[in-house]
């Protein structure tokens, strides 16, 4: 089975825009992994500064200074 000039150029086109593709949903799904990271990263420190509230409370203290 011969393929014409015109089908191997048309698939090497369809070809590097399905690499192109990639690369960019790739690059996407970094930056929602990223944005995540964060937002856990603040969720825990959000955590973690009510562990240390619900201490002081209990301890009879609490520090508002800012």
């Amino acid at each position: 089975m011969e393929i014409s000039a015109d089908q191997a150029i048309s698939d090497l086109i369809q070809s590097k825009s399905n690499a192109a593709q990639t690369k960019i949903a790739f690059a996407v799904a970094a930056k929602q992994l990223d944005s995540q990271r964060s937002q856990g990263d603040a969720l825990v420190a959000l955590v973690e500064q009510a562990a240390t509230v619900q201490k002081q409370i209990a301890a009879g203290k609490l520090d508002v200074r800012v």
